[in-house]
């Protein structure tokens, strides 16, 4: 009788409307969903309408072997490459008679130029459906293959639908994207939370500006041709940059809470922390990196007073010629300051010089220190006495080599 019961209830259960087991889909993974394919002929098809379409071929990259073949690879690519692309084809092609709208749309392999009318089709479909998290991730996962099928182009013509897109989230990673479908996003997106581009070479000036923008995250990642960001949003409260320098125009920003940006922005950023002091007043959290000649993008920096920041995240390069004491004036201008780290690389220059001392400033917050990367030179050790020194309220401090 027990077994008898599992039957009817399954039975019953694949008795429902297609629309209310494609919502039971809905709470599992796209993968978890595959798996009911095996339970009966009723629903061997049923998980390929689930609402979260995720594509992520970043598995096939183990069976490129010996990355120094490049031959070889080149050839296992373009097999796995247009595998990935039927696979995609065959779950797109049963949505189409679907009415449903759908949630989640993400492409994750490094498919590029050369698969431009697929993507373009994928891209297409996605928008149709109302997309509300959009994402391509066309980088590679090896860091070894990068411009194996160059860099897929994403046109203004592929997108614009219409006037109205509920769109939420795009990220866009090794894709080609101008300001002009980035400014169509921005424009006619009403629920737009999170921007996301890096690697676009057709990125030059950005303004990311709109009266009842909702923008909360905005990211933009190695885009080498970028000149000029203006950003006019209210509600950002996470904003980062990677990048050339760039000219920031403005940064209208009274809410941003995380700010990480690319050391070389640093002193114009800082001159304009110091014109709009109170536009920065919610900052809790910043990190900056600077690959090289650390002293000249920072050094005779002014600081506004940023009395909420409680993280401080640096990366630093500099040589044992250098000093890293000026970057006391950075944490003096943090009275909250709670956790300090600095991940360090010494770049070397082998230069012999006295240990400097920086004035005594007692830090009042500075509880936690992390340093990566001390090899115990003057430039490194002068900086950490200057720390434990100082940190009056130290209670743990971390040093690795």
């Amino acid at each position: 009788m027990g077994h008898q019961r599992v039957v009817d209830a399954k039975s019953r259960i694949s008795e429902l409307p297609d629309e209310i087991l494609i919502l039971v889909l809905s709470h599992m993974t796209m993968k978890e969903s595959a798996k009911t394919s095996l339970i009966s002929r009723r629903w061997q098809n049923l998980w390929t309408l689930h609402p979260c379409l995720e594509f992520d071929g970043s598995q096939a990259f183990l069976k490129f072997g010996n990355p120094n073949n490049r031959r070889k690879a080149k050839k296992i690519y373009v097999s796995e490459r247009s595998r990935y692309i039927n696979w995609v084809n065959r779950i797109v092609y049963s949505h189409l008679s679907a009415a449903a709208a759908i949630d989640e749309f993400k492409i994750l392999f490094p498919v590029g130029e050369s698969c431009k009318p697929d993507i373009d089709e994928l891209v297409r479909f996605a928008f149709e459906k109302k997309v509300k998290r959009f994402e391509l991730n066309l980088t590679d996962f090896t860091g070894w293959c990068s411009n194996m099928d160059g860099c897929y182009p994403l046109c203004l013509q592929t997108v614009s639908l219409t006037s109205f897109v509920p769109l939420k989230s795009p990220i866009l990673k090794q894709v080609d994207v101008s300001s002009q479908v980035l400014t169509y996003f921005i424009s006619n997106s009403p629920f737009l939370e999170c921007l996301c581009v890096g690697g676009s070479t057709s990125l030059v000036h950005l303004r990311v500006v709109g009266p009842s923008l909702c923008l909360k995250y905005l990211e933009i990642i190695h885009c080498l041709c970028m000149e000029s960001l203006e950003i006019d949003a209210a509600n950002l409260l996470s904003f980062k940059y990677y990048g050339p320098k760039i000219k920031l125009t403005s940064m209208n920003v009274p809410n941003i809470a995380e700010l990480s940006i690319d050391g070389t922005c640093f002193k114009s950023l800082a001159r304009m922390m110091v014109e709009m002091s109170t536009a920065f007043i919610r900052l809790e959290k910043l990190t900056f990196s600077v690959i090289m000649f650390v002293q000249r993008w920072m050094n005779n920096c002014e600081y506004p007073m940023l009395i909420n920041l409680k993280q401080l995240e640096l990366n630093l390069y500099a040589s044992d010629d250098e000093s890293l004491l000026f970057l006391s004036s950075l944490i003096n201008a943090c009275p909250s300051l709670n956790k300090f780290s600095l991940e360090f690389c010494r770049l070397k220059v082998h230069v012999k010089r006295k240990m400097k001392k920086a004035r005594k400033c007692p830090h009042h917050s500075l509880k936690v220190v992390k340093i990566t990367g001390f090899v115990g030179k003057t430039i490194d050790t002068e900086f950490c006495m200057y720390l434990i020194e100082n940190a009056v309220m130290l209670e743990k401090i971390t040093i690795d080599a």
